[in-house]
This record gives structure tokens, C-alpha cells and sequence, in this order.
């Protein structure tokens, strides 16, 4: 995949994790005792990820074309991980 498909991509993904994000801390907000306290923590764990895997991807875009396949790698395994601990977080809170 080159890179303006692999941007183009993220740059969805990352819009719409943003949206899911910003209803799951509404969701901690509303939630009550130690239900809001594990939803709280588990969002704002979320979000630092989230915005450690942002840093990333904008390192990638400006990767040279030597490094491009092994850096596009990285950023999509990255990328998976995150995802399968954002789903998780995302059924429980939207049960």
C-alpha cells in the first residue's frame, strides 16, 4: 500500500476512533462508583495510546521511501493492536 492510500486510511480510522472516543468518556462520565472510576481510567488509557499512535502515524508520512515498507508495517501492526483494545474498551462501555 503506498502512502497516500495508507494515509488516507488512517486518516479515517483515527476520525472515526475520535467520535468513538468522545462517546465512550460520555459514557465513563455518566456511568456511577466504581463503574465510572474503571470506565474513566480505561478511556483516558485509551486516549494516550490513541494519541501516541497519532505522533506515529505523523512520523510515518514523512518516512523515506527505503524504510517505507517496513515503517507502513509497524504503523498498521500498531495500529491492530490499539484497535483490539479500543473494541474491547468499546463493548463494554456500550453494553
Amino acid at each position: 500500500m503506498d502512502k497516500h492510500e495508507l494515509k488516507a486510511r488512517v486518516d479515517a480510522q483515527t476520525h472515526e476512533w475520535n467520535r468513538n472516543l468522545e462517546i465512550m468518556k460520555a459514557k465513563a462520565d455518566a456511568a456511577t462508583g466504581d463503574a465510572k472510576v474503571r470506565y474513566s481510567e480505561k478511556v483516558a488509557q485509551l486516549q494516550q495510546q490513541f494519541d501516541e499512535f497519532k505522533v506515529k502515524a505523523a512520523t510515518t508520512w514523512d518516512a523515506a521511501d527505503s524504510t517505507w515498507d517496513q515503517t507502513s508495517k509497524d504503523l498498521e501492526r500498531t495500529w491492530a493492536e490499539w484497535e483490539v483494545r479500543a473494541k474491547s474498551a468499546w463493548n463494554d462501555l456500550t453494553k
